[in-house]
């Protein structure tokens, strides 16, 4: 964990002070800057009375950078993000593995040409890569239980999406607040889970096909359009590691700051606001079912920088399963899992995180 979270900070770091020394004297043609978020709980029992609770300890929050060029007709948006957080239940002389409560890492870019210089519409290329930095068990463990055979569900590159969007873009601010849109008809999508055995799973949308009657070479390429890498266990079905989509890309976006006050001579907001929706559709596959993500961002600045930050990130995709409680309590039936998921199924996935946040700029 240590040395992607270095690897991360260095590269951001590195290339923040190669933005700083463009910087036209004249006229500041970037802004740089970046925000960090820390969640910290922690509980000490020692012969805990009956019903009075157990040890706990989380740690975790959100790192993040980003670099905007501005200069007439050009604009090019960079960020990169960190999510990351795990917690404990259960006295420290126990060996009881960290589970994740969140692992995300967002990195993205948008580049833009305007039609004329006063003109809300331009030719746009937008890119988005989404991983993890560590390996996840079943049970959204951070480690396998000691004595356990468990091999991790997901890890670094295992899996990714990186999407690439040509298109046209639309960027107007007015004064209630900023509207942008993106729509590229031709947008790649890839699907890359470089580890074989997650691959195999069929959990992250990669091609999967499970047949307990057995399925054909011929029937797997038909239904993804892709030769697969592997095969399953009794000729029960394939997988591919690798998955790239072709389709339509549409976003959409809005910021505003509200209540705005001075400090010294710099005029400053109390309230950030900012939502986008992503759109997706594969026109190889199952055009009809329509990739989801909407994210909605809103800090409410206290003094210098910091702020408490509200962020919710609603997720659905076809190909991706997601764990699901069915009976709505803490045990499973299902083995080797620690954390009352029973199953996988299709639905809509829902996440939400408030942190105090510290906010600066280069």
């Amino acid at each position: 964990m240590k040395k992607y979270l270095l690897l991360l900070m260095t590269v951001l770091f590195a290339f923040n002070a190669d933005l700083i020394a463009q910087e036209d004297e004249e006229e500041k043609i970037w802004t740089v800057g970046g925000a960090v978020g820390i969640d910290f709980a922690q509980m000490l029992f020692i012969n805990p009375k009956f019903g009075a609770g157990e040890d706990k300890i989380g740690v975790g929050g959100n790192i993040s950078f980003f670099a905007k060029y501005k200069k007439k007709r050009v604009n090019w948006d960079n960020f990169a993000g960190l999510t990351f957080g795990i917690q404990r239940l259960g006295s420290f002389n126990r060996v009881i593995p960290f589970q994740k409560s969140v692992d995300e890492l967002r990195i993205s870019s948008n580049f833009s040409y305007g039609i004329t210089e006063t003109s809300p519409f331009g030719y746009s290329l937008d890119m988005l890569f989404l991983s993890q930095v560590t390996p996840t068990y079943d049970g959204n463990l951070l480690s396998a239980p000691e004595g356990s055979n468990l091999m991790p569900i997901a890890k670094f590159l295992a899996p990714a999406t990186i999407t690439i969007s040509p298109g046209i873009a639309y960027k107007k601010k007015t004064k209630f607040g900023t509207f942008n849109a993106l729509l590229s008809p031709a947008s790649l999508k890839m699907i890359v889970v470089a580890d074989e055995n997650i691959a195999s799973q069929g959990l992250h949308g990669n091609p999967y096909t499970f047949d307990t009657l057995g399925v054909t070479r011929e029937a797997f390429v038909d239904e993804w359009r892709v030769s697969p890498d592997g095969e399953l266990a009794n000729n029960n079905g394939f997988y591919a590691r690798n998955y790239i989509q072709f389709g339509a890309t549409l976003k959409a976006g809005y910021a505003h700051k509200f209540f705005e006050y001075k400090e010294g001579d710099k005029t400053k907001h109390r309230l950030v606001f900012s939502t986008s929706l992503n759109l997706y559709s594969n026109y190889l596959r199952l055009p009809q079912h329509i990739d989801v993500e909407w994210i909605t961002n809103t800090d409410i600045f206290l003094f210098k920088g910091l702020s408490i930050s509200l962020m919710t990130n609603l997720f659905w995709d076809y190909d991706v399963f997601v764990q699901v409680d069915a009976d709505n309590d803490v045990t499973t039936s299902a083995p080797g899992t620690f954390n009352g998921y029973e199953s996988k199924e299709r639905r809509v996935s829902f996440f939400q995180s408030l942190l105090v946040k510290y906010n600066f700029l280069f």
